[in-house]
């Protein structure tokens, strides 16, 4: 009994300050300056920013694909399939009273 409290007291001494390593020795006293909100920057172009331009005369007119390789011919096609819930709980009915 004895050696069960000596125990269970030495780990709760060794976490403690564990704790308290971590809060006072290991930490910055360093302020970091971080933003109150993001949403407070957004609308306001700071001057370091560049400003992004879109040309809208440059039209495409046509995009050429004939080089492209063709690999999945089957993609986008779909098929019926007979099995489905309500089949597949009939078997697992059959199934169980066998």
């Amino acid at each position: 009994m004895l050696t069960m409290c000596v125990v269970l007291f030495t780990h709760m001494a060794l976490f403690i300050a564990g704790i308290w390593v971590g809060k006072n020795l290991l930490s910055n006293n360093e302020i970091i300056n971080k933003p109150k909100s993001f949403l407070k920057t957004q609308g306001k172009p700071e001057d370091n920013d560049q400003q992004i331009s879109i040309d809208d005369t440059k039209v495409v007119l046509k995009i050429d694909t004939g080089g492209m390789e063709k690999k999945f011919a089957d993609l986008g096609k779909t098929k019926k399939s007979d099995n489905d819930i309500g089949s597949a709980i009939n078997k697992l009915k059959n199934m169980k009273g066998k």
